[in-house]
């Protein structure tokens, strides 16, 4: 088998075709109409995923204590327990985000 067919090189036919082909620039933060910068909407579009992330996040944050309430409810834990339960969720929490610092 041939290097072009394992995919390492391109065929001579397929390096015509590319010769033809049309390269149109992509023009992130400028304004097509009058080719100026202009970086609202990337910034819309950074806010709204920065946006939903949080919203996962707190999604995500209900959904964990519900299932300590559930766990308190269903186990009859005391006072105390609920306590450490809690606390133990916590440390989780901060060792997650600690987790995030090194990425």
């Amino acid at each position: 088998m041939t290097l072009a067919r394992q995919g390492f090189l391109h065929s001579k036919f397929e390096v015509l075709v590319m010769r033809n082909k049309e390269i149109k620039p992509i023009l992130i933060g400028v304004d097509i109409a009058t080719r100026e910068r202009d970086y609202s909407a990337i910034a819309i579009s950074i806010k709204a995923i920065r946006e939903d992330e949080r919203k996962v996040q707190l999604d995500k944050f209900s959904t964990r204590l519900d299932s300590i309430v559930c766990k308190a409810t269903r186990e009859k834990l005391t006072r105390e327990q609920i306590l450490e339960l809690l606390a133990g969720e916590s440390v989780h929490l901060s060792n997650l985000a600690a987790e995030l610092d090194h990425v």
